[in-house]
């Protein structure tokens, strides 16, 4: 029962991410969409793979969480693991599921304190590069700055084919005016995305653009 549950929740959760990211990708509102297209699935799967997996009983935080997790809103296991990283804050994927579920919730400044800790322990993490970036981006109203193109760069340095890393790279050159270079990168990225996905969509309006 409790595997079919996350089942569902996981099927749930990208269901809602469609839902809510169609309205915004209609109205142009490109930066929210894929924001949402990509917190939302990712957060249920770490929920489900940290802590929701029976097979996986000692898993850090799990034993600490009263109650059955199935019972809790996002809201209410948010405060559990920011209560849990109090005391134990070194605990990297602790720092990498709580900047999900932030950035789920939609709280950009505190989705970027989680992504910066789980850096000072991974510095090499491109998961946390390239969320911080975007959270970094996000609050300043979609402007791709200086600190978020040297965390999208190193993430790219590793990762040449991470798609959120790309997109909002050749954000970055659009916005500097190299229309090129941008055009290039979300060709690229275009070509390694399905014609169905919502995504697709969004990257043919911007080369439209």
């Amino acid at each position: 029962m409790q595997l079919l549950f996350w089942l569902i929740c996981g099927v749930t959760a990208c269901g809602l991410a469609f839902w809510l990211a169609n309205p915004l990708l209609s109205s142009g509102q490109k930066r929210a969409a894929f924001s949402i297209l990509v917190g939302v699935p990712g957060a249920a799967l770490m929920v489900y793979l940290y802590l929701g997996n029976p097979s996986l009983p000692d898993a850090p935080l799990q034993a600490r969480l009263d109650g059955p997790l199935e019972d809790l809103p996002p809201a209410a296991i948010l405060a559990r693991l920011e209560n849990q990283l109090r005391a134990r804050p070194d605990e990297a994927e602790g720092w990498r599921l709580l900047a999900r579920l932030r950035v789920t919730l939609k709280q950009s400044s505190k989705a970027a304190d989680a992504w910066q800790r789980l850096l000072d322990l991974a510095p090499r993490d491109v998961e946390a590069q390239t969320g911080l970036a975007a959270a970094l981006i996000e609050q300043e109203g979609g402007v791709v700055s200086e600190p978020a193109v040297a965390l999208l760069d190193a993430a790219l340095a590793q990762e040449p084919d991470n798609l959120q890393a790309q997109f909002w790279r050749a954000e970055a050159w659009a916005q500097q005016g190299r229309d090129d270079e941008a055009r290039k990168l979300w060709s690229r990225l275009r070509a390694a995305v399905p014609d169905a996905a919502p995504l697709a969509q969004m990257l043919d309006r911007r080369l439209g653009e």
